[in-house]
């Protein structure tokens, strides 16, 4: 009965309602951001399904509403690729069960740059707007905004600050950006910027290494590498220069024009002969003289450096002051001293020449005297003499100051050690093989200015000679430009007659063709197994051997095999030489003869000889230089002047002669450049003919491809042309030998 009562009660009660449940289909991913605690921020990632959301790949939730029961219709694909991206993405880092990520706050560039991005196109993103505000990546130009506070004493104060747009960045921050290869910075309000001026940044912070850090956070920084700041602050974007300091607007005026806004008096006599080239010459060494800088005088070649150097001396000398020193080559002495006697009769000028007990009573008694003259060599074996001295020289001039472009040289050295109030450098070849001769000439000038060997390797010549990098060549040239003055004849002396170049050819004759057949083909031998055992660079010594061998040949074979005789027949050039020599003998002009090789100049002289042509000669062993200048230009009947490129190249005045003949070309373009302005110069009245000797089909039209790329070098740097060096390498010897 019992049993029965129960199961009654079980048929009667009412069946229990079914479960009604509503599946919903992925909505969306959901992912959250927000600041985490340690500092970054924190990503968690859902997907929504209706109104219930779940964590990623996280366990079914169900929810009850009205009734009714919801779930989710889970699509794990979807769930599962989405974590995949998440948990793949640099620099999220997964936490936990994988639907949380961290970004750490060094990270946040990588993440806004290249993640975030992408999350906003796959899924939906929460975050507050100040988080957004910090993750969004805009693309700025960061500028400086420079106040000059003070200039005094060879030094100037500044602070700087920087802006990207209505945003301020700190300079640390910026240092630290840059310094690190970070491509953005954080402002000060959060935002993170995007570096759009890295290389002018790069720069700028480069400058900052010049200066030094005050505790107030400002900078001090020598007077010299204000012309770069400035430069810099001119051609950066959006920049700001405020000159607050009356001196220092003085000196930016000063600056531009190169010389000091003081109208410069010129006594009378030198008034009446210097051009107004020469006389800005001069103020713009008085403006390097007035700020404690130094300069290299860098004029073309017969524009008158000299002249201008010694009017220098004589408008800025005053009673009671030390000597200004003149060094130059041992041949330039007495063109020294004559110069002053002419134009500066009234300043005391001193030859420093003679045996060593000499030159110690000449030093001894130079206080008294306001011009000293020395010679390179004199100086290198009297330097400790010039050290020892109380009193520094006013003024240390190197004229030639190509001597110096090898600093590891006694010479250099020598010179480096001269104590002295202002430093010039005179030459019309601040550049003949490679920027590092610009160094060693500006550490002589003012030390440290392009940094230490070391530093400018880094920073300029390597960059420059290996990779032919234009940016570090335009960073070079801005940053000597304001010390370095060059004018050009082309430029400035428009009633200098012009000068015509033009490469001659000659055929090798047939004894030629063979001695130089022969020789290339031991050469070629001898350098390939030099190359092979010492490697490239160790094997320099064999390879100009080498081509000096070949070189001699071109000239004439006589020069390579002494058993040969030394007739014109043997030498293609020589005959073209002889040719031209001969038209302008016959024309009653003069000529100048410029070889590299004594002994062609042996060779030269017995054929003149033989056509009854009168000359001279002026190489390494000639003593009296000035007498042979005198007779060639005082004998009507003496038509050649025979010369050796390096002895006769400089420091000569012929403008006597309206024919130069280069018999051999050399790798350096200057050094030809100097020879042909011996006559194409101040007091030439005629066309100035250059004929420049090349032997078809040898090691000589290769050596003409070179000399082009050392002057695309030069050019470069002093006349602002978009060209560069390329450094010679083994291909370009081989090429030699072929």
């Amino acid at each position: 009965m019992a049993r029965f009562s129960a199961t009654l009660a079980r048929m009667t009660q009412p069946a229990p309602a079914r479960r009604r449940v509503t599946s919903h289909p992925l909505d969306t991913i959901r992912v959250k951001i927000a600041p985490h605690s340690a500092g970054g921020f924190e990503l968690s990632a859902y997907a929504d399904y209706g109104p219930i959301t779940v964590p990623l790949l996280g366990e079914d939730v169900e929810i009850e509403q009205a009734g009714r029961v919801h779930a989710p219709e889970r699509d794990h694909a979807v769930e599962g690729e989405a974590r995949a991206f998440l948990s793949g993405a640099y620099p999220l880092i997964p936490i936990d069960d994988a639907h949380r990520y961290r970004v750490h706050a060094e990270d946040a560039y990588d993440f806004a740059k290249d993640v975030l991005p992408e999350i906003e196109y796959r899924y939906t993103v929460e975050a507050p707007d100040e988080v957004l505000k910090s993750l969004t990546v805009r693309s700025l130009v960061v500028a400086p905004d420079m106040r000059v506070t003070a200039g005094r004493g060879g030094w100037f104060d500044f602070s700087i600050a920087w802006h990207a747009e209505q945003a301020d960045v700190k300079t640390d921050a910026l240092i630290e950006a840059v310094q690190s290869g970070k491509p953005f910075v954080k402002t000060e309000d959060g935002q993170l910027v995007e570096l759009a001026n890295t290389d002018e940044l790069e720069r700028m912070v480069d400058l900052l290494h010049h200066a030094k850090r005050n505790d107030d956070g400002s900078f001090s920084a020598q007077l010299l590498f204000a012309p770069e700041f400035v430069g810099m602050l001119e051609r950066a974007k959006a920049a700001r220069l405020e000159a607050m300091d009356k001196g220092f607007e003085t000196f930016l005026r000063e600056m531009k024009s190169g010389k000091p806004i003081e109208p410069l008096t010129f006594p009378p006599a030198l008034d009446r002969v210097l051009r107004p080239y020469q006389k800005d010459g001069v103020s713009w060494l008085l403006f390097l003289r007035k700020y404690g800088f130094g300069g290299i005088l860098a004029d073309e070649m017969g524009l008158g450096k000299t002249l201008e150097v010694l009017s220098f001396i004589a408008v800025t000398r005053k009673p009671g002051d030390a000597p200004d020193l003149v060094v130059c080559p041992k041949t330039l002495a007495l063109t020294w001293e004559e110069e002053a006697r002419r134009y500066v009769p009234w300043l005391k000028t001193l030859v420093i020449d003679g045996l060593a007990e000499e030159r110690e009573a000449q030093i001894k008694r130079s206080e008294g005297y306001d011009v000293v003259i020395t010679t390179y060599p004199s100086l290198q074996r009297d330097i400790r003499q010039y050290v020892a001295r109380a009193k520094p020289f006013r003024t240390c001039a190197l004229d030639e100051a190509q001597y110096v472009k090898n600093s590891a040289t006694a010479t250099a050295k020598a010179c480096k050690l001269i104590p002295s109030e202002f430093r010039v450098a005179l030459t019309g070849t601040p550049l003949e093989n490679g920027v590092h001769e610009l160094w060693s000439i500006f550490d002589f000038l003012m030390p440290d200015f392009l940094g230490s060997m070391k530093e400018f390797r880094l920073r300029f010549e390597r960059p420059i000679r290996d990779r032919q990098d234009m940016q570090a060549l335009e960073r070079l040239r801005h940053k000597v430009k304001p010390f370095m003055l060059r004018r050009t004849k082309a430029n400035l002396l428009f009633d200098l007659p012009p000068k015509v170049e033009q490469v001659s050819h000659a055929a090798l004759t047939a004894e030629q063709l063979v001695v130089y057949a022969r020789t290339l083909e031991e050469v070629r031998t001898e350098v390939e197994k030099a190359v092979a055992e010492k490697g490239f660079k160790r094997a320099r010594i064999e390879i100009l051997t080498a081509l000096m061998k070949l070189r001699r040949i071109c000239d004439h074979p006589a020069l390579a095999d002494p058993r040969l005789p030394r007739v014109e027949e043997l030498s293609g050039k020589m005959g073209l030489a002889l040719e031209l020599v001969r038209q302008a003998h016959e024309g009653g002009k003069k000529v100048l003869l410029f070889s590299q090789f004594t002994g062609m100049l042996d060779i030269l002289r017995e054929a003149l000889d033989l056509y009854g042509i009168e000359h001279v000669t002026i190489e390494g062993k000639t003593k009296d230089r000035q007498a042979q200048v005198k007779r060639f230009a005082s004998d009507p009947k003496i038509t050649v002047f025979l010369l050796s490129l390096r002895a006769g190249g400089t420091g000569l005045t012929l403008t006597e002669a309206d024919t130069v003949i280069l018999f051999d070309p050399w790798w350096n373009p200057m050094v030809e450049a100097q020879a042909m302005d011996r006559a194409h110069r101040i007091g030439q009245t005629q066309t100035v003919n250059v004929y420049k000797l090349v032997t078809k089909g040898t090691v000589e039209e290769k050596v003409m491809e070179l000399q082009e790329r050392k002057k695309k070098l030069f050019d470069a740097l002093i006349q602002e042309t978009p060209e560069a060096l390329e450094e010679l390498t083994w291909e370009d010897v081989q090429g030699l030998f072929i």
